[in-house]
């Protein structure tokens, strides 16, 4: 997203609706919401479109006293209070002020200029005297709303409008030219360290405890003259949890990352080898038809590394054989060990996964490959007549035969798939052959 947009930050303490108003904001389902508070930790971001405008709506934890990890979440709420050009900041009309309301009306109240208090799940009309409550503050920017019902935030956003003067011309999510790339893996195998190794700052809550980071986090940076998306996204565990889960929420944020995504960058732990979640997560990715790149994280706590790595190289396609072609990376996120190999592997997987190649060199190079390995069904020979690529991100493949598409055993498709990325590699790409009865 563009750096030139005006920065609204949603604030408030847990569980007042703040991952809510940024969904009703962005005008989707990129912030997890929960009954649980606390569910929100790491700041995520999004674009608001109003009257032709965008707006950078940032949606952070919630501020309130307790552990480590939520010591980390006030952290980056005051970061961005001290920066945001526009503080949103939610309180609960059904709760009035509480004393935790009060304690953060201390923290704002040297940005009052720049502060719209918004007194949220004020459902109806008689929830709107909670303004005389909150009046109370000092404050002068009020406005009744409901992030859940969609009640007044026409208002929050010409409010909004008014304040900045009109934020610049409408954004893109997404950059031109930027690789996209998702950090999935089981819990606590060190994805969000690798974010921030990535950009040089604490830009995710680490902690020890599996399940810190829930939401799906967007980061930017540049390397080499190359623009980056780099997504953090939750830990994924082998089997799925129910539906309503706060788990199966994550897994289907993860999901939805994926789709947003051209490579995923899978993780592992150096120590635990290959597991049965890490399969679960890479079966998602083969789902998906995704580039990948395999990256075998906290290399630095192996003692002993040359039979390690032969595990890995070995079990990949025993345990993973839809990602064996994949570019194999043993990497620190601690120490920084092989991060720019990692960055080249993504990069060279991105550049294939759009690939285009040459028909008249696909159909010589199958019709050599039939050839040499000719395919019969109950007596019939294949015969071979051309090939075409028909679209990229994945490549896609249709060979045309003398024989319909479920005459072709999966056997010879992937014999076919082998020898041409012997020649053409694709690491890392999913390549599909498509057969097809007819000359044309």
């Amino acid at each position: 997203m563009s750096g030139s947009l005006a920065t609204v930050v949603l604030v408030g303490r847990p569980n007042v609706g703040k991952s809510t108003l940024f969904n009703r904001l962005c005008e989707t389902r990129r912030a997890i919401t929960s009954p649980v508070a606390g569910t929100t930790r790491d700041w995520i971001e999004g674009l608001c479109h109003w009257n032709g405008r965008a707006y950078r709506i940032i949606d952070t934890g919630g501020y309130a006293p307790g552990a480590d990890v939520l010591a980390s979440v006030r952290a980056q709420v005051k970061r961005w209070v001290d920066t945001a050009e526009i503080v949103v900041w939610l309180v609960d009309a059904r709760d009035g002020v509480t004393p935790a309301d009060e304690e953060f009306a201390r923290l704002l109240r040297p940005a009052a200029d720049r502060v719209i208090l918004a007194v949220n799940k004020a459902d109806s009309e008689r929830h709107d005297a909670a303004l005389g409550d909150f009046a109370r503050l000092g404050f002068p920017g009020l406005v009744t709303v409901s992030a859940s019902h969609g009640r007044r935030i026409n208002t929050l956003l010409d409010i909004l409008e008014e304040r900045t003067g009109g934020a610049n011309a409408v954004g893109s999510e997404f950059q031109e030219d930027e690789i996209r790339v998702s950090i999935v893996g089981r819990p606590n195998v060190g994805k969000s360290s690798l974010t921030n190794r990535l950009l040089g700052e604490e830009r995710m809550i680490v902690s020890p405890v599996p399940g810190t980071t829930r939401d799906t986090i967007d980061s930017r940076f540049r390397w080499k003259d190359q623009q980056f998306l780099f997504v953090d996204t939750a830990g994924l565990r082998a089997k799925k949890s129910k539906a309503d889960d706060l788990e199966g929420l994550t897994r289907l944020m993860t999901e939805r990352a994926l789709d947003r995504c051209e490579v995923a960058l899978l993780l592992v732990d150096a120590q635990e080898g290959l597991t049965e979640g890490d399969v679960a997560v890479g079966r998602l990715i083969d789902e998906k038809r995704r580039a990948c790149v395999l990256g075998v994280n906290k290399w630095d706590l192996v003692p002993d590394r040359s039979p390690n790595a032969a595990y890995f190289r070995e079990r990949t396609p025993e345990g993973m054989p839809f990602l064996a072609h994949c570019p194999l990376v043993f990497l620190s996120a601690k120490t920084g060990h092989h991060i720019d190999e990692l960055l080249t592997s993504v990069r060279t997987v991105a550049g294939d996964y759009h690939r285009r190649f040459d028909n008249e060199d696909l159909t010589a190079f199958f019709w050599k490959a039939v050839q040499e390995r000719p395919y019969s069904y109950r007596g019939r020979k294949m015969v071979f007549y051309g090939a075409a690529q028909v679209s990229t991100a994945p490549p896609v493949f249709v060979l045309r035969c003398n024989l319909p598409p479920e005459e072709v055993h999966f056997s010879y498709e992937r014999h076919l798939e082998s020898v041409f990325r012997k020649v053409y590699g694709l690491a890392g790409v999913p390549a599909v052959l498509k057969f097809r009865k007819g000359r044309r």
